[in-house]
């Protein structure tokens, strides 16, 4: 297994006159970038860190930010990230108290942050200034830290449970980034826009594309205008981004004027589209959506969807064939696998899975497999369908019984959004968006879930549904919505 600081190193080396990051109107080569990597290890090294002091970033995204943590692959150091306030005051204190940062990288004048390091004078205070004034790497670092050395900390969002600090390897992070090279369809020497942060899931794209000799672009705004100014400067061969960016964008009234045809792949995780989205990306961006899925623990190499998985209407919304090299089971509540098409949970295993978290205490990994939470069916192809987290399934006697399966029957019977919410062992509130009155949808709601395993408790008729930030229906709202 490589280590990833040795695979930055012989990317960077590999083309050193052609750019590796734009931002802007500013371009880094990649003889550059290297130059930079290497001096920040010895500025960090200069500032008293050693392997496996934990180095956190709290600064704008920029090529900076992913310098940075390619300099702690390099030297051993643990890298993680935090944008500028996303957390404050007590929430803030609580994430740096279990992160315990051994150097911040970040500019003064955040009063919560500010107020955290005065208290902890021991933690080393650098800003950009610091770790880019040294014109020439010194001889400090060389030769890359090992597979086995913990080199990233991430985080998991929270949402579905406390967030979690996942600890992943120099191995692991490098199995990741051939996985992403060697699997996805990519266009030669590939320009990627992406608009997401380079220290957050999408910041696993960069290695790939500087091993595929290609530019890496980071907008200079954020938003959907930042997006498109982007876009027409540098003509992206690729896009990367969330869901609710991509949304963003069709929903702009600039995006259908800008010339798209450069496109050869977009790239999107973390939720699948709508038939209607896909349609209107299709007739954007041309058929070139890309789904990778993953998890914090497993970073983008759990499945993915190809371009053409999208134009058939049974497998637009899977998540794909599972990666190279990524095991996948997909096993009942008593630990047995279950044939294709039962819904259970999904177990992964493979060399880009995390062994460890920083926080909560614990091994997320029994036996050499991740029990993911996730819900997911196989069909007979292989391929794997989301149905739900696992906290959100009804457990009825050795089976899952999903919500979004109960909800799509409902809304095929009905033709309105509905939402499921579990209401005992083996019942259900069901909730109609869009109805003024109950009377007019009880009996075929009832009639659509004749056959389920579930006693229907209600029916309540609500004005909209409440989503997250990816479009998904947001079940600790529902429970409250339901009453």
């Amino acid at each position: 297994m490589t280590a990833i600081g040795g695979l930055v190193l012989d990317a960077l080396r590999a083309r050193p006159g052609h750019v590796a990051f734009r931002h802007g109107s500013a371009g880094l080569t990649y003889r550059e970038a290297e130059r930079l990597v290497l001096g920040v290890a010895d500025a960090l090294a200069g500032a008293g860190l050693r392997p496996g002091d934990t180095v956190l970033q709290i600064r704008p995204n920029d090529p900076l930010q992913w310098l940075v943590n390619a300099a702690c692959y390099v030297a051993g150091h643990r890298s993680a990230a935090l944008p500028p306030g996303a957390l404050r005051g007590a929430a803030l204190a609580e994430r740096l108290d279990l992160v315990a940062p051994d150097a911040v990288l970040t500019e003064p004048g955040d009063p919560d942050l500010d107020a955290w390091l005065r208290t902890r004078p021991e933690v080393h205070v650098l800003t950009d200034r610091d770790l880019t004034a040294t014109p020439e790497p010194g001889t400090t670092v060389r030769a890359a830290a090992p597979a086995s050395a913990v080199v990233r900390l991430a985080f998991t969002s929270g949402a579905t449970g406390p967030v979690k600090g996942v600890e992943l390897s120099g191995g692991a992070l490098g199995a990741v980034a051939t996985a992403l090279r060697d699997t996805l369809p990519w266009p030669e020497r590939p320009r990627v826009l992406c608009p997401e942060s380079v220290s957050g899931g999408f910041g696993n794209m960069v290695l790939p594309t500087l091993m595929l000799g290609g530019t890496f672009v980071v907008p200079e705004r954020p938003g959907p205008d930042g997006l498109l100014e982007a876009a027409a400067r540098h003509r992206p061969t690729v896009l990367m981004a969330m869901p609710p960016a991509l949304r963003a964008l069709l929903a702009h009234p600039g995006a259908t004027a800008h010339d798209w045809s450069s496109l050869a792949l977009v790239v999107y995780s973390g939720a699948s589209f709508t038939d209607e989205e896909i349609d209107r990306a299709h007739a954007l961006f041309g058929e070139v959506l890309c789904g990778v899925f993953g998890q914090v623990e497993v970073p983008k190499t759990i499945a993915w969807s190809r371009p053409a998985d999208h134009l058939d209407p049974r497998l637009r919304s899977s998540l794909g064939m599972p990666f190279p090299g990524t095991e996948v089971r997909v096993c009942g509540p008593d630990g047995r696998d279950l044939r294709a098409g039962q819904a259970g949970e999904l177990w992964v295993r493979g060399p880009t899975t995390a062994h460890a978290y920083a926080f909560p205490a614990g091994m997320p990994v029994e036996n050499g497999w991740l029990r993911t939470g996730d819900v997911c069916r196989r069909d007979a192809d292989g391929r794997l369908h989301y149905v739900n987290r696992v906290q959100d399934v009804l457990r009825i006697g050795d089976a899952y019984v999903g919500p979004s399966d109960l909800e799509a029957a409902v809304s095929r019977r009905i033709g309105y959004p509905a939402a499921v919410v579990p209401t005992g062992p083996a019942s259900v509130a069901v909730l109609i968006e869009g109805v003024t009155s109950r009377e007019t949808v009880e009996k075929a709601v009832r009639d659509a879930l004749r056959d389920a395993p579930v006693t229907i408790d209600a029916v309540v008729p609500v004005e909209r549904l409440p989503h997250d930030v990816m479009g998904r229906l947001d079940r600790a709202r529902l429970a409250e919505v339901a009453g």
